[in-house]
């Protein structure tokens, strides 16, 4: 079973890898760093003394935002990123967090299917948001609602 771990300044540096590796246009590993500060809360997901997923969020007043979630490559499709997301969203009702947020390619459709799972609705969509490699992509910007009334 895997373990989730808080990471710190000091044992980041094999979910930063798999930050890289998820993303075309990953943050500067001092961005990454900085996720370390008072507002954040970073996460890694271990098997066997292997880092095999993280998630990153920032946590203001009563919001929090998911601001990157991942799992390995070789470990995809095998339930990680439920195990990763049912955590963050844990830790967001322990904190008493009444509105979560992300963004998500437009056409990372594995990713908003899991958003959707977990109940996130989509309110928004960012047109040409991300770079990619030919240009520019769409963001979609999901919310879940927790603990709140609307």
């Amino acid at each position: 079973m895997p373990n989730v771990l808080k990471l710190n300044a000091h044992n980041y540096h094999q979910a930063y890898s798999i930050h890289c590796n998820g993303h075309s246009h990953p943050w500067s590993e001092s961005v990454f760093a900085d996720c370390f500060t008072d507002n954040y809360q970073a996460y890694a997901l271990q098997h066997d003394d292997t880092v095999v997923g993280l998630y990153v969020a920032l946590y203001v007043l009563d919001e929090a935002t998911l601001m990157d979630i991942g799992v390995d490559a070789a470990y995809r499709g095998r339930g990680l990123s439920r195990v990763l997301m049912s955590h963050f969203l844990a830790q967001c009702t322990a904190s008493d967090i009444h509105y979560v947020w992300l963004e998500v390619r437009a056409s990372n459709l594995a990713a908003i299917g899991l958003y959707e799972a977990f109940g996130f609705e989509p309110l928004e969509r960012r047109k040409g948001y991300y770079e990619t490699q030919d240009g520019r992509e769409d963001a979609l910007m999901m919310r879940l609602t927790l603990n709140a009334t609307e």
